[in-house]
Order: C-alpha cells, then structure tokens, then sequence
C-alpha cells in the first residue's frame, strides 16, 4: 500500500487527536507538517507525540507550499471550513479530513460539497463516534438481523445541535444503511448558543421520515432527555465531562431493541437474550475511547485512498445530507410547515441569522 504524505492544520485538543489517529498508523501514513497559530499548541503537539519542531509551521500556505500533502486535515472553527476547502484544493491534495459540522449554512456547506466532487478529492467528516466500541456493538446487533426489521430510531444529547447534533442525524443514517431523508419536521428555541463558535438554537428537536419508511427523532439541547448523572447548572458555564457524553441512540426493530452512548455504554434486548438483556460498558471515552476509535477512522480512510475499501462511513455527501436535515429543521420552525428534500439551494435567507432575530432567551431549569 502506498504510504500518503499528511499535513494536519489545528493542533488544539481535537486536533492533536487527529494527529495521534495517524501517528498509529505509521504503515500508512507519514505526518510531514502541522500547523497551528498559536505556537504553544505547537510546542504540546511536540511534548505529547515527540514529533520534530522542523515539521511545525504557524502559516498553513508556507507548509503546503513546502510538504505539498497527499492527504490534508484540518481542525479549526466551523466558519472557516469553506477557505480551508478551497486552500485544499488549491494545493491538489486527493484526500481531505476535516472536524463537523460542515459549515454554518447550507449553502456554504453546498460549496464544499462541489469543490471537493469536482476537484476528485476524497473527502470525509469526522463524525467518528461510530468507531466507538459500544456503537460497534449496536450496528452488529443491527445487521446480524438480531432486532428484526428497523422501524424506529432515537437520538438524544445534551450539547446543542452544532456540537453533538450533527453527530447524531449522521448516526441514525448510519445505523439505517445511508437511506435518505424524504422530509422533516422541527422545533427550536433559545438563542444563547446562535452566539457560540458553534452556533445553533439552545435546543432543536425534529422528526424525520426515510425512503425505507423508518421514523427518526432528533432531540438535543438543555431539554433533551437525560441519560447520565451529571452536575452541570444551566448557566452555560464550562461543562463536565459527563455532560458531553450525555447522549444515546436507540434502535427499535420488529423483535427487539438496542443502544448505544458515546460514554461507552449499550444493550441490547432481543430473542437471544430474553429475558436478559445483553448490555457492556467501555469506560474512559476521554482517556482511551476517543483516541482508538480515532485510529480506527484514519485507518479506514487510508483503505479508501488506497482502493482497498470502496468509501468511507464517515463519507462527506452523508455528512451533507445530515447538515441538509439539520437545516430543514431550522427551515421548518421558521416557516412553520413540513420540509422535503432535498432542498432547493441557493436558500431564500440564512436560516441561523434569522433564528437569532426570531428567538429569545430561554431559562433555563431541570425536570
């Protein structure tokens, strides 16, 4: 297999994750250059993984003038997705891994969209908890039969849609085998997070109804459902750890159910384990989970590069059409009425600008 020449932008914490995915995958990869502007986050990127200070750069143009990567990585703010996109294509790199969500409208995620299609770059999006062993479990229970035939599926989380969101309208296409969306309905409310890095309303829930007939819910925000103990005050001050892997997806068949958490937790009840229910915990999403299911991605995606797989999970046109679903959601409460897809772009207005002149501040309370 050939070994792809790497160079990854952001070395904040996701990003010097995205850096150990392919430091363990050395039989593949070769890291020739990161770059961050903040030179500390440079000098931990160096501390943590002993890679050498020649291949750190703080200006992305002069590394890729210098490395000129098969595969670029790049792990910055939502808002400037598009630039680094066309920076990628610029330099004619043939894979490009990049953070979610895609962008921070629809339109401009269209954009990447097409500059990656045309350009013939193999582009993915890191919705990787899919990785994790406790999902594993789920999407074996899923296709062995194990639950019979899919007919419902819910996705929880507590962080907003912006930020864990997007992971769960990726998964619950994932878990029922990529079938499109046909149309969607949502809620939103609360403005605080529409100001965030990762802006979203403080809570969005929607329904959606698929080619093969399966039901999905989304629910996410300070009003989803809880799943774990965790002592977060809602006053949108720094979250625990249990907070953001407060999340679940449930998978309901014709014989049984199952689910899984990013935390590392899932059961399943079915025929086989009546009238137990088979059910594991993977502990330490944050100090082991997170970090193997990342090797597990990058690895995936250096099979695809190298045409020993014919795609990747994590594909961007899945991730497009889960921003596009998440979009009708917001599209939906504007405009008050049910949403088909796919959506006619170029939208009449920026759905995220006119929900920060629509909605207001909401109090926040547990239940």
């Amino acid at each position: 297999m050939e070994r792809l020449t790497v160079a990854v932008i952001g070395m904040g914490e996701r990003g010097r994750i995205h850096l150990y995915g392919f430091l363990k995958n050395l039989e593949y990869f070769h890291v020739a250059g990161v770059c961050d502007r903040k030179e500390e986050n440079l000098e931990k990127a160096v501390k943590e993984y002993g890679i050498s200070k020649d291949i750190c750069y703080t200006d992305a143009r002069l590394m890729l003038d210098k490395v000129r990567p098969d595969i670029l990585a790049f792990v910055t703010m939502p808002h400037i997705r598009l630039p680094l996109a066309e920076l990628a294509a610029e330099y004619k790199v043939r894979g490009l891994m990049f953070e979610k969500p895609m962008a921070t409208s629809l339109d401009e995620a269209d954009k990447i969209r097409k500059l990656c299609m045309e350009n013939g770059i193999k582009t993915i999006v890191c919705h990787q908890h899919k990785y994790v062993r406790s999902f594993m479990r789920l999407k074996e229970a899923i296709d062995s039969g194990e639950l019979g035939e899919i007919h419902e599926m819910k996705a929880s989380c507590q962080p907003q849609a912006s930020q864990l969101g997007t992971h769960y309208i990726d998964y619950l296409l994932w878990a029922n085998g990529g079938k499109r969306v046909l149309s969607v309905t949502g809620h939103v409310h609360g403005n605080f997070y529409l100001d965030d890095s990762h802006p979203s309303p403080d809570y969005v829930m929607g329904q959606m109804i698929c080619e093969n007939g399966v039901r999905m819910t989304l629910e996410c925000g300070y009003f989803a459902s809880r799943h774990e103990e965790h002592n977060t005050e809602f006053t949108h001050g720094p979250a625990e750890a249990a907070y953001w892997t407060d999340d679940r997806l449930t998978v309901y068949g014709t014989k049984g159910y199952a689910w899984a958490s990013c935390n590392g937790k899932y059961a399943v009840f079915s025929p086989l384990t009546s009238p137990d229910i088979r059910e594991g915990d993977y502990h330490d999403f944050f100090q082991k989970e997170q970090y193997d299911a990342q090797v597990r991605y990058t690895k995936d995606f250096a099979d695809w590069m190298n045409k020993v797989k014919d795609g990747h999970p994590c594909s961007l046109s899945q991730a497009y059409h889960g921003y596009e679903i998440l979009e009708a959601m917001y599209v939906s409460a504007i405009e008050r009425t049910r949403v088909d897809l796919p959506m006619r772009l170029p939208l009449q207005y920026d759905a995220l600008e006119v929900l920060k002149d629509k909605l207001g501040p909401v109090k926040y309370r547990r239940f």
